[in-house]
């Protein structure tokens, strides 16, 4: 008799397990489509009629191929995406990364994004950051992918003397890296990052596409032409 109790509740159980994964298929949760911090964005949130987000960690290689493509090829990429299809283009830096136990650089690298977006200069901040990551680590093999000679633990220095680089008011933007003052935003962004997506990046989401890594080998004229493959893709389903 306990015996078939047993097989009864174990047959309920599994029942309900599989209720609530077809539930979930048939009831995914809304896209989280508003912006989490204007200063990470471009074009023009009001009247875009594509959104394009990428979920970053500024330490993780594949998401900085990404953006160094971009960068290097910024002028094509505003012209053609962002002002010929009308896009908004935003990305949401976390760090899931250190959250992980796979870098202790992406907490203080984040901190000093936002830092950087208080002051309304985060993106020439993050690619100074990402053009002095290349040419010091990733340019030499180091830090390309998990088994690849592991990027050192940095100094708070390091980001600090980028930003001497960057029109930022200095004091502010060091003054807010040393207290930490965006750290809780950056918590409350790597959360919902992890709640949307797993913590796995890098992440896309255009409209209905979405897609997860970006391979690359370091070239921006191939790799660049590897974007505009992911933004087409993004643009044909809508």
């Amino acid at each position: 008799m306990q015996k078939v109790i047993r097989i009864t509740a174990l047959v309920a159980v599994i029942g309900l397990l599989a209720g609530l994964v077809i539930y979930n298929a048939l009831n995914p949760p809304a896209p989280d489509t508003g912006v989490w911090n204007e200063a990470m964005t471009k074009g023009n949130a009001e009247t875009a009629k594509h959104h394009f987000i990428m979920y970053t960690d500024i330490f993780c290689p594949y998401c900085d191929k990404f953006s160094n493509a971009v960068a290097a090829n910024l002028e094509d990429f505003e012209k053609t995406y962002i002002e010929g299809k009308n896009i908004l283009f935003e990305i949401r830096v976390t760090d899931v990364n250190y959250e992980n136990g796979h870098s202790k650089n992406s907490r203080p690298a984040g901190i000093a994004a936002y830092c950087a977006a208080k002051q309304n200069n985060f993106w020439d901040y993050y690619y100074a950051l990402l053009e002095k990551m290349f040419d010091d680590y990733f340019s030499k093999g180091v830090g390309v992918d998990p088994y690849s000679k592991h990027i050192p633990d940095l100094p708070d220095s390091y980001f600090l003397d980028i930003a001497k680089g960057v029109k930022l008011d200095q004091d502010s933007f060091k003054q807010c890296f040393e207290n930490k003052e965006t750290a809780k935003e950056l918590d409350k962004n790597t959360a919902k990052a992890q709640k949307n997506i797993g913590g796995a990046v890098p992440h896309f989401s255009f409209d209905k596409f979405s897609y997860d890594g970006f391979a690359g080998n370091w070239d921006t004229t191939n790799d660049y032409k590897q974007v505009k493959t992911l933004m087409n893709a993004g643009l044909s389903t809508k």
